[in-house]
């Protein structure tokens, strides 16, 4: 089985793994995680993968052989996200008529932080020049047509230091520098309300299958599901939300606005039902409890 997982504990578990077997998983090392995403969709390069949830829809609705395990390699609230560089814009109700630089259209950290500029403050985003700098990672998949693509060689936070942007959605690649500046007022403060409000956790990264191999190896599949689930920290007394929720139940509402979110923004034709997808998988993997519940115990 060939791997490929940024979230390091995840990597760790399965790396240590021996399947029944005897064998062992292969990891990939692949940096950033996100170079695996199209090789992964495209021409199934890998058996089991980490893969943004955004891409993971769009790959779905296109019908690409990959299937969804429950599982969240990554998650975080994004409402601090929406950045400018000294104060050239000072909410968001400042961003119709200006440019703001997304590294893609279908970054899933821009579908939830876009969600949040519509939704949240009621803002039409065709109003919005949005600049992305690449494609899709679902090959055939074409941007809305209000969305323009940057010139050649072009670089994200280049434009957002110079100020060939006016804002940016910056994850990762937000830089350590004193005159940024979160468009979103308390984004703590603001993330909870979200929460509070939604009951869900905004996902970036989930774990797939290739459904061909899980259709030659499923146990192996159910074995590093399992692994996984295994690796899952133990709930802490805290009022902070479980951002590794495991099982289809306890990702649902995350699941649903993505899609709904991909959906309004021209990302899918239609949304994306989770149960379609828990069919998918349950059809390859047949009907395990755990797959549904996030129970290591119960499989």
């Amino acid at each position: 089985m060939r791997i490929v997982l940024g979230a390091q504990s995840l990597a760790q578990c399965l790396r240590d793994h021996t399947f029944a077997d005897g064998t062992s998983p292969e990891l990939v090392d692949v940096r950033p995680t996100h170079r695996a995403f199209a090789p992964m969709v495209n021409a199934q390069a890998y058996d089991l993968s980490e893969l943004a949830i955004v891409t993971f829809l769009q790959a779905f609705a296109a019908g690409r052989p990959i299937l969804l395990l429950p599982v969240t390699a990554l998650a975080r609230f994004q409402h601090h996200c929406l950045v400018s560089i000294a104060g050239a814009v000072a909410s968001p109700a400042d961003l119709p008529g200006r440019t703001v630089g997304v590294r893609s259209w279908s970054q899933t950290t821009g579908v939830w932080v876009r969600a949040l500029i519509s939704d949240d403050h009621g803002i039409d985003l065709r109003t919005i020049r949005w600049r992305v700098y690449e494609g899709s990672h679902v090959s055939g998949v074409e941007d809305p047509d209000f969305v323009v693509r940057a010139p050649e060689g072009a670089k994200l936070v280049d434009d957002f230091r110079s100020g060939a942007v006016d804002a940016a959605i910056l994850g990762n690649e937000l830089p350590d520098d004193p005159r940024v500046t979160c468009l979103i007022d308390d984004p703590p403060r603001a993330a909870a309300a979200w929460y509070a409000r939604t009951g869900a956790v905004p996902i970036n990264h989930v774990v797939v299958a290739s459904s061909q191999y899980a259709r030659k190896q499923p146990e192996r599949v159910h074995e590093a599901f399992q692994a996984m689930l295994a690796a899952k920290p133990a709930p802490r007394p805290t009022s902070n939300p479980d951002f590794a929720p495991c099982g289809f139940d306890a990702m649902r509402p995350s699941l649903e606005l993505a899609s709904r979110y991909a959906h309004e923004q021209g990302l899918l034709a239609r949304p994306v039902s989770v149960d379609e997808v828990i069919a998918a998988t349950v059809d390859v993997l047949g009907s395990h409890p755990a797959l549904f519940h996030g129970r290591p115990d119960v499989m």
